[in-house]
């Protein structure tokens, strides 16, 4: 990530906890060749996969039109080629075949509108969802995700619950889950893993994680 070089529209859509941690744990398969971000922001995670893993096809997504464009223009200051979409997750079919992708990887808001409550657009719709708004994300991902394959996340333990049961409804079982930490001795604050779609029972929970003291909570 400290490779990277990005500018941001506002604080809001600045890299977070939640984004170091994705890219910690994103580690890609040989199998995996074209990857897609659902919610890709100013393109932190994109980009920082992009370069850190050679000869692969990343595609991102993002509804905000000011933090895609900033993506592009983060694409172009780093040399990387990846490919940026301004749209709602919900219309990925307009963009990509049914089940041609090998892994997606996400960080969707997780903050419930009703317990934040924001004057800032930009934040409301970056950080805090509605369940309906967390549903177009496992539409998306099940629409364009081989069977069998791979979906990387990060979420915040509050409202993992709900987060489990819509992936459980389309079809994800949990395989693989990581639990970070601001400190030792204190509440979780993130809960990152691996989804596989039409997977089987199988979960590996793997040592903690202490987060990174830069940025801050949150997706």
């Amino acid at each position: 990530m400290k490779e990277l070089k990005l500018e941001s529209p506002n604080r809001f859509h600045s890299p977070t906890h939640g984004t170091t941690f994705l890219i910690d744990i994103c580690k890609l398969m040989k199998n995996e060749k074209k990857i897609l971000e659902l919610g890709s922001g100013i393109g932190s995670v994109s980009l920082a996969i992009a370069k850190k893993y050679k000869n692969v096809e990343i595609i991102g997504i993002e509804i905000q039109k000011e933090p895609y464009e900033y993506s592009l223009k983060n694409a172009e200051i780093n040399g990387l080629d990846v490919s940026f979409i301004n749209d709602d997750v919900v219309n990925i079919s307009k963009y990509l075949e049914r089940e041609s992708i090998d892994c997606i990887i996400t960080n969707p808001p997780h903050y419930s509108s009703k317990s934040l409550i924001s004057p800032y657009d930009e934040r409301k719709t970056a950080r805090t969802f509605n369940e309906k708004d967390l549903e177009k994300f496992f539409i998306a991902a099940n629409y364009a995700l081989k069977n069998k394959k791979r979906m990387i996340f990060v979420y915040h333990p509050t409202y993992f619950i709900t987060f489990l049961k819509l992936a459980e409804k389309y079809n994800f079982i949990l395989q693989e889950m990581y639990i970070a930490y601001g400190k030792q001795n204190s509440n979780a604050q993130l809960i990152g893993g691996v989804l596989r779609k039409n997977g089987g029972e199988n979960l590996t929970i793997h040592p903690p994680v202490f987060l990174r003291s830069s940025g801050s909570e949150g997706g």
